[in-house]
């Protein structure tokens, strides 16, 4: 992985390749930004960058032997750790990130760099369970990093999702976090600094990851994932700088199966209280497909936002597509208020992670039902 394959984030890179030309790689880096923002991307070049052979001012080279593992992601001084499923209580089995490195790798490779945390479950097929970074993973880890470079240049660690890892675990890789072998590199890739523990975050140089703009965007849909610019163009308003959202919304949009004036119709039910007639929307939606279903959430989710910023009369920020939309966000506003706007969002948010659980649709949006018309039309 190159920096001139990754879209967007000069600033970033610019950074990062001052570091090494100037000889200030801190051991420990916190690579902290949203979803779908090409962190690891970013993370993965930059250990690549340090150590090639031949790198220019600019990047590693791309053909030097180093270039040529790390773009496999088999070079023998780069590690991953990553959240995975721990066995279930009673089995003595130690299970680490190595035990899923061929699948990690595919992974990798497939999403072009951009992975996201529920895929990942579903492709170690454990899409029901909660991953973490575990007390025999840190053990793994300081192994790992015991051994000596296999060039001599540097050991790289990579982890990802950095929030999940283990509370009870992470005193275990403090000490090496803070006094590291030498010429060892720790790279924490997050997206949520408050729940990174705080003796872990203390311990790291932070390097923020923005958003990528819309022309970042756009550029990586096309490029590296192959759709239209006719496709493209209507996601970008809702990506929210996340490649993964966009590519999210664009499957939803070409399955054919969402209408947001379905969901108009849904939360007119849910204000009315018309329990049978919602019991009958939701067998019908519990028969959509997944894709479909998460949009109608996603609806939702993006629905909570405008109204709040209508109401607020930023609409300079509003993410909207046509002028139907923005009458019924407009309309929908009187009933999002600071009051109910946090749960609002959540009691989607919720449902979206439910849903791409395998969860029982009929439940789920039974569920969402019930707690809307409670947020829409309070019981007096």
């Amino acid at each position: 992985m190159q920096f001139a394959e990754i879209i967007g984030q000069d600033a970033v890179k610019q950074k990062l390749v001052s570091t090494v030309k100037e000889n200030r790689v801190s051991h420990a880096q916190l690579f902290l930004g949203p979803a779908g923002s090409g962190k690891l991307a970013l993370a993965i070049a930059y250990a690549q960058y340090i150590n090639c052979n031949s790198r220019s001012d600019t990047d590693s080279c791309g053909v030097c032997p180093s270039c040529q593992q790390f773009a496999k992601l088999a070079h023998p001084d780069l590690h991953f750790s990553y959240p995975i499923i721990l066995k279930k209580s009673g089995d003595n089995k130690k299970v680490i990130s190595k035990d899923y490195l061929e699948k990690w790798r595919e992974y990798l490779h497939e999403k072009h760099f951009f992975p996201e945390l529920i895929e990942w479950y579903s492709k170690m097929e454990t899409e029901k369970k909660q991953g973490v970074i575990g007390t025999d993973e840190c053990n793994e880890i300081i192994k790992t990093l015991s051994y000596k470079s296999y060039e001599g240049k540097y050991k790289v660690m990579i982890i990802w999702q950095a929030e999940l890892l283990y509370h009870a675990a992470a005193p275990k890789i403090l000490k090496i976090l803070e006094e590291p072998p030498e010429k060892t590199l720790f790279i924490l890739v997050a997206e949520k600094q408050e729940k990174i523990i705080s003796t872990i975050l203390s311990r790291t140089q932070m390097v923020k990851i923005p958003a990528l703009d819309d022309k970042a965007i756009a550029n990586t849909l096309s490029v590296q994932f192959g759709y239209a610019a006719d496709q493209i163009t209507p996601v970008l308003k809702n990506s929210g700088g996340n490649v993964n959202k966009a590519i999210n919304i664009l499957e939803e949009s070409l399955s054919g199966d969402f209408s947001s004036t379905e969901f108009r119709e849904w939360m007119l039910l849910c204000y009315q209280r018309k329990y049978k007639a919602l019991s009958e929307f939701v067998s019908k939606t519990s028969r959509k497909s997944r894709a479909g279903q998460k949009q109608l959430l996603s609806f939702g989710l993006n629905l909570s936002r405008n109204c709040l910023l209508m109401r607020y009369g930023r609409q300079d920020m509003l993410t909207i597509p046509d002028q139907e939309e923005e009458k019924f966000t407009m309309s929908f506003s009187k009933f999002i208020n600071e009051k109910n706007a946090l749960a609002y969002a959540d009691l989607f948010e919720e449902a979206i992670l439910h849903v791409e659980r395998n969860g029982n649709a009929a439940v789920i949006f039974m569920d969402v039902s019930l707690k809307a018309a409670q947020l829409l039309n309070p019981a007096t």
